[in-house]
């Protein structure tokens, strides 16, 4: 009865864990504007997202401003490629993305303080705001805020059921290969929820470029994501070969029954 409800225990651990460990990542990738506003160079490595941020600037400026449209398309382009020019885009981002998962209601503008310093010229504090055409993705929206509350939820649910089920548990070998298998699984989502989902279903979601910031987070953050699966992974193996040595130490340490010689003898006499 009681390996039963341990068992029980274990597979509400392991789930809660996997909701956790996994949700926490997609937060990460597909849910974190300060995120992609950090890594504002890996998201304007999406030629897509560039070109149109650099096609927007340029066409609206070039005409009010008197400025011939191929040389300030150029001027752009050089801010967007250098280091101090993407942190200055890297608000820019911020507000797509927020403006994207629909965290941020407002539509998304470069600023008429922002155009002086991508088109570097003074001029350019008497342009109006650039409205840049990023949509709201509902299904991101419903995801995120149930993300929001489902991350920390699940976090507190697993340290509770494993403490439970680590003292409900009547055996220990049977406990570390259920803590293997619950290593193994949430291997597995880490791998699906942290990086397949956001690298290539949610740009799926929408034809806008700026829906492929998920799949840039996610490949920059692949060498986190294949890390925890070595870990992971790891562990498990650890977990297997632990339960096995203790198998076998028990079989050793079994005193060998004298029954069985006992009625040899009897009935030899």
């Amino acid at each position: 009865m009681r390996r039963t409800f341990a068992g029980l225990v274990f597979g509400l651990a392991y789930a809660c864990a996997s909701l956790a460990v996994s949700g926490f990542m997609l937060q990460r990738t597909a849910f974190d504007p300060g995120s992609s506003a950090a890594a504002a160079d890996v998201v304007l490595g999406d030629n897509a997202i560039k070109a149109q941020l650099v096609d927007i600037i340029a066409t609206a400026a070039a005409g009010q401003l008197g400025l011939d449209q191929t040389q300030v398309r150029q001027t752009v382009e050089l801010v967007a490629d250098h280091p101090d020019g993407q942190k200055i885009l890297a608000e820019v981002i911020h507000d797509a993305h927020a403006h994207l998962i629909g965290e941020q209601p407002e539509p998304v503008q470069i600023t008429p303080d922002q155009l002086v310093l991508i088109l570097r010229t003074q001029a350019a504090a008497a342009l109006p705001a650039i409205t840049l055409p990023v949509p709201k993705i509902t299904a991101l929206d419903i995801t995120r805020k149930i993300l929001d509350w489902m991350v920390p939820l699940a976090a507190i649910a697993t340290v509770i059921l494993i403490v439970l089920g680590i003292f409900a548990h009547p055996e220990k070998p049977a406990l570390l290969r259920s803590l293997a298998l619950g290593l193994v699984l949430l291997a597995l989502l880490v791998g699906l929820l942290g990086y397949i989902v956001p690298r290539l279903v949610i740009p799926l979601l929408d034809s806008s470029p700026w829906a492929n910031v998920s799949a840039r987070l996610a490949d920059d953050s692949l060498p986190l994501v294949i890390g925890m699966e070595l870990v992971l992974i790891g562990g498990a193996l650890a977990l297997f070969a632990g339960s096995g040595m203790i198998n076998r130490r028990r079989r050793w340490n079994t005193p060998v029954s004298s029954y069985r010689y006992s009625e040899d003898r009897r009935w030899s006499v």
